[in-house]
């Protein structure tokens, strides 16, 4: 069955459009899904990114949904995204209009900077040095 053996992180966003449009910049890539119209099914490489309406999708429990929607969402939730270009990722996000929480800096393994996505998300871009990128070329 497809998508049976990934990983998958499920994100309630906003606005579907804003938040799958985003991350479909940055190298996503989208399942076609036209039976669910609060969902968007978007992979990265082997890992699944599931967008679900904040106010129209369901919850398992309405306690835990209005907690939910009162926010603030993401708390305490990273995304790692790997990219072969920071310099680009950045001006993306600085295009959108989105808050760099971490200018870009180099550490031992990867130049990084963190920014928040239109939910507040925070998501961590990772451009790995040449030693630890790992395969050939």
């Amino acid at each position: 069955m497809m998508g049976s053996k990934q990983l998958k992180i499920g994100l309630r966003v906003n606005d579907l459009k804003v938040s799958g449009d985003l991350y479909l910049k940055l190298g996503f890539r989208e399942l076609p899904n036209d039976e669910q119209p609060n969902l968007r099914y978007l992979t990265f490489g082997h890992t699944w990114l599931i967008l679900s309406a904040l106010h129209a999708h369901g919850y398992y429990d309405e306690e835990h949904g209005e907690a939910t929607r009162r926010g603030p969402l993401g708390l305490g939730f990273t995304l790692a995204v790997p990219t072969p270009d920071l310099d680009a990722a950045h001006a993306l996000w600085r295009a959108e209009g989105l808050p760099v929480v971490s200018e870009p800096e180099d550490t031992d393994w990867a130049r990084v900077f963190v920014g928040l996505d239109p939910d507040g998300y925070e998501v961590s871009f990772e451009q790995f040095h040449e030693e630890y990128r790992g395969g050939r070329g």
